[in-house]
């Protein structure tokens, strides 16, 4: 096996990999040092054959969802009807198990072969997190995640802080959320989208701030009910998966009755930050 040793979103990783895979210059940045410990392991290994998928699991585009004695399974493949190039197995520990199947193994490898198949939301599931649609930056040590609908000015807001108030962009379009020892922390993941910024870095969560666009600037502090509806659609969840649902409620109710919430409504200038800051105290 060739070991990999990752760390991001807070998490360490020991990545077991059955063939050499290329490390890509977005992965790079998410490699560490060997550790004692390890949060999650991965163990990605080929296989001649792979099991039919179950009857009793869902369909979501080319990928199919069922659970067997407890454990999620993740089948993979290229057509409906067709058969699984690879199937993932998330262990009640925490690791993963995933089979592929021979010839496929370029499918499980560098930056988007590794995060965008190894199912990054059920293992930040696990460990009482989420992935949030957000421009995140931080600012004097504390995390300001900017959410809303595509197109609705995140990076645009998050460039403002930047340029005028030297904050860092941590992450341009996915920021990992995960509770730790009592406190809410935002982390960089390696999800940048159009923006192509991602740090793997991370900072205390101090708000989460809707953005609405507007003839004018305006900060509305958001209650838990009023934020709820809003923010819920711009976590990634498996709609599809009753258990998923329902433990990401748990973990999102607990961080709207612990994170300040606030609606800016705003024009892409200056004053929206002014505000912003005025607010927060910061």
């Amino acid at each position: 096996m060739n070991k990999y040793y990752l760390s991001f979103m807070g998490l360490r990783i020991l990545l077991c990999v059955s063939h050499k895979i290329n490390i890509s210059e977005k992965m790079r940045i998410f490699l560490d040092k060997p550790q004692t410990s390890y949060d999650c392991t991965i163990i990605i290994q080929t296989k001649k054959e792979l099991p039919d998928r179950t009857e009793d699991g869902v369909w979501h585009g080319l990928e199919y969802y069922d659970y067997i004695d407890g454990e999620a399974l993740t089948y993979h493949f290229n057509e409906i009807g067709g058969k699984p190039f690879a199937v993932t197995r998330f262990l009640k520990n925490g690791d993963i198990f995933i089979d592929v199947c021979s010839g496929f193994e370029s499918y499980f490898e560098g930056s988007t072969g590794i995060f965008n198949r190894i199912g990054v939301e059920m293992m930040l599931l696990k460990y009482g997190g989420m992935l949030l649609h957000a421009s995140l930056i931080e600012y004097q040590g504390k995390a300001i995640a900017f959410t809303g609908p595509s197109g609705i000015g995140k990076s645009t807001q998050a460039d403002i802080w930047h340029k005028r108030l030297g904050a860092d962009i941590i992450n341009g379009d996915r920021a990992a959320i995960r509770k730790v020892d009592g406190e809410w922390r935002a982390y960089g993941s390696p999800f940048a989208g159009t923006s192509g910024i991602y740090k793997n870095k991370n900072a205390p969560l101090s708000a989460i701030v809707v953005l609405k666009q507007s003839k004018e600037n305006k900060l509305v502090p958001l209650n838990a009910a009023e934020a709820f509806g809003i923010i819920y659609s711009e976590i990634s969840i498996h709609q599809w998966d009753k258990r998923f649902v329902s433990d990401i409620t748990d973990i999102y109710l607990d961080l709207l009755n612990a994170v300040p919430v606030y609606l800016l409504e705003c024009l892409p200038n200056e004053d929206a930050a002014t505000i912003l800051k005025k607010g927060l105290l910061l």
